[in-house]
């Protein structure tokens, strides 16, 4: 899968661009927890008041406060504030009862929670009913009288406060503080329902702004990585179609064409899903977890419940991950096998039929088909499996989290609005922690889909360019086989053994034999679909192997032993030997072709349509057609592999005497591998093959005299008054 990720090089500047946004996301996403518990606990519990810093005093409330403090803190605490009449005050409504009282207004932003909560909670807790009774007073104004006329009663009354307040935590001693404060606030005549509205408000709309940026960062994110992922794949298909493209036959007899097919289709396919998720998704959840953990460290009493949670999916995600491995494989395996038994179905469908073996290949897919269906079921049984575990878990986790948490709230050392930033968190956390065990589940099935394109795109043909290549000559040469000889990869034995002739320009060469006697093994050497194992072909003196594949083909018109057509219309398929070719050059290949006759007759004629594989002609005129294309290019070579099969002979004897015309026009060469007797017999030269080794070398009358192979082969076929006549 790492060889994969060497696509995305070229759409690095996209990669960094989604690192980019997807870090803004999960910065995003997880600053709303923190804002919701702000607006839970400042906003609702504490009506907007942010922290126990006073943003005004009654002069009274200050003066008590200052009985329990240093007379340096003291002096520091009205270093920070400004005395001024409560009209002055333009957010304080007027009430007859503080008509007359100074109120002291903070002047600064110095945050001074630290210095007065403290004393502002114990000048609260004084106020209390409780509280006075126990010192045996009425109110809290006589408190304050016996303050001022006692005033070493102060450090009694701290003491005993400290005691009180000795098990509160610092957030147990703000929460309070502000409670105080919130009281204080009511009693100068403040607006703290207008206070709490324009807190939820403010905070609210943050929200807003934060929650959409990061949905824009997720989109543009996932959009970034789709064009990336897309693109890499684009290029790998085209690096797998130009790596096929270069195959010699003995490349493709490592791969089926199913199998070829699949992996260039459904595994790159596999490959680009991954590289999506690994974009988005691999990015995402390990920043998101990691942060999220980095958060969840703030509530070190609840740690507990996350790692046994995490270890719970390591364990279930283990499981399925070792149950599915093994299966990934097989299903890809099982893919080629079914592409395989749907090809040779439609390809053989007209046997099928004539055998009535209908039934026989109903049964071939049906076996392949629910074996494949068997294994889906149970990787998909598997996997499906995951997601109730983990939704049961989730619930699991969030009642035990809020149980867990209503204690610690009982006591006083934990929030609500923690509480619920611990759970969002937690949540975070797990879902990450789901998310990566999910992607290393999918890993193993998108490897093996990797490794099978590797597979193709790792083969190096056995076909190569030299590195100094030679040109041939711009004339048409003598074609030489100086002694050649040939065997297939692996093989023990040689298909060919020394053939030794050579081909003069303007001359048609035959070869003819038994069937496996090697005719189309040794005209696939000249364009280079293999390489001789020992000897040479040479053309004007040149070693085709010391030429360019592209050069060499470019000199060659070949038709295979299969007339093969394209979708498309008849002159597209003409034109694909040579785009350039002429009306004129097309009609004259046409008419040797034996095929302006046919095309002629069409209802568009050189425009009518050719459907996929040539399926709307007849196998001569496919045939034909495919003569034709071949003649349409300029070319001082031309191969027939047993092309001439498909014609009848009146079609094969006109077709053979216009290529006469032609070669001798052109002086091009002609090789032409062929069964019947009446195609070669009036070929300047013809080979005879057995077994690999060359039973005779002439022309028709010589090897008629000398060659037993070639009698036996032509008595096979005609008569000796049909041999004499022709």
């Amino acid at each position: 899968m790492t060889k994969a990720l060497r696509y995305l090089k070229p759409f690095w500047l996209s990669v960094l661009c989604i690192i980019a946004l997807v870090y803004g996301q999960v910065q995003a996403e997880l600053a709303l927890p923190d804002y919701m518990s702000d607006i839970v606990t400042y906003g609702i519990q504490y009506s907007g008041i942010e922290n126990a810093t006073p943003q005004a005093l009654r002069a009274s409330t200050l003066a008590h406060m200052e009985y329990f403090m240093s007379s340096g803190d003291a002096q520091e605490l009205e270093s920070h504030y400004t005395l001024v009449k409560q009209g002055d005050a333009e957010y304080l409504s007027t009430y007859p009862d503080l008509a007359n009282e100074d109120i002291f207004i903070h002047s600064d932003s110095t945050d001074l929670s630290d210095l007065v909560k403290k004393p502002l909670l114990i000048v609260g807790m004084l106020s209390e009913e409780s509280v006075l009774k126990g010192m045996n007073l009425s109110s809290a104004d006589q408190l304050w009288t016996v303050l001022e006329a006692q005033p070493q009663m102060a450090d009694q009354i701290l003491s005993q406060a400290d005691s009180r307040i000795s098990g509160y935590s610092d957030d147990n001693l703000k929460a309070a503080a502000i409670m105080m404060l919130k009281s204080e606030y009511k009693s100068l005549g403040m607006d703290t329902g207008a206070m709490q509205s324009n807190y939820i408000a403010r905070e609210g709309v943050t929200m807003l702004w934060i929650a959409l940026a990061g949905s824009v960062c997720a989109m543009l994110s996932a959009y970034l990585a789709s064009r990336a992922a897309t693109g890499a794949a684009r290029n790998m298909r085209r690096d797998v179609f130009a790596r096929t493209e270069s195959f010699s036959s003995e490349e493709f007899s490592r791969f089926s064409s199913a199998s070829l097919i699949t992996r260039t289709t459904n595994d790159i396919q596999q490959v680009q899903q991954v590289l999506t998720m690994m974009l988005r998704i691999v990015l995402f959840a390990p920043l998101m977890g990691f942060t999220a953990l980095f958060k969840v460290l703030r509530y070190p009493q609840m740690l507990w419940i996350l790692g046994l949670v995490i270890g719970i999916i390591v364990l279930v995600m283990a499981i399925a991950f070792t149950t599915t491995l093994p299966k990934f494989r097989v299903i890809q395996k099982l893919i080629d096998r079914l592409n395989l038994v749907t090809r040779e179905f439609l390809d053989g469908m007209l046997v099928i039929r004539a055998f009535n073996n209908q039934t026989v290949e109903e049964k071939r897919f049906n076996d392949v088909n629910t074996d494949i269906t068997r294994v889906n079921l149970f990787v998909n049984r598997a996997l499906a499996l995951i997601m109730p575990i983990m939704t049961f878990l989730m619930s699991a986790i969030s009642v035990l989290i809020i149980w867990v948490a209503a204690r610690q709230i009982d006591l006083g050392t934990m929030q609500i609005g923690a509480m619920m930033a611990f759970l969002q968190y937690a949540m975070h956390v797990l879902m990450s922690f789901m998310i990566v065990a999910a992607i290393f589940i999918m890993l193993p099935r998108s490897a093996v889909s990797a490794k099978r394109i590797f597979e193709v795109l790792e083969t190096r043909p056995t076909i190569l360019d030299p590195k100094d290549p030679q040109q041939l000559p711009a004339a048409n040469e003598p074609v030489v086989f100086d002694h050649v000889y040939f065997k297939y990869p692996k093989a023990e034995e040689y298909v060919l053994e020394d053939v030794n002739f050579t081909a003069q320009p303007g001359q048609t060469v035959a070869f003819i034999g038994s069937t496996g006697s090697g005719k189309s093994t040794l005209i696939n050497l000249i364009p280079r679909f293999f390489d001789v194992s020992k000897g040479s072909i040479s053309i004007g003196g040149v070693d085709i192997r010391n030429v360019t594949q592209h050069d060499l083909r470019s000199r060659i018109g070949y038709i295979p032993q299969k007339g093969v057509l394209f979708s498309g219309t008849v002159e597209s398929n003409l034109k694909y030997a040579d785009p350039d070719a002429s009306e004129e050059q097309i009609q004259s290949a046409l008419e040797i072709s034996q095929s302006k006759e046919f095309v002629d007759t069409l209802p568009q004629g050189a425009e009518s349509p050719i459907a996929q594989g040539g399926t709307n002609v007849s196998g001569g005129q496919k045939q034909r057609l495919s003569i034709a294309r071949a003649l349409t290019k300029k070319a001082d070579i031309f191969i027939f592999d047993d092309t001439f099969s498909a014609l009848d002979y009146k079609t094969d004897a006109r077709l053979r005497e216009a290529l006469a015309v032609m070669v001798r026009r052109t002086r091009a060469t002609v090789f032409i591998v062929a069964q019947r007797i009446s195609t070669i017999m009036h070929a300047d030269q013809i080979v005879v093959l057995d077994q690999g080794k060359v039973a005779g070398i002439g022309t028709h009358a010589e090897l008629m005299k000398n060659c037993s192979v070639y009698q036996e082969i032509a008595y096979s076929q005609l008569s000796k008054e049909e041999l004499a006549h022709e």
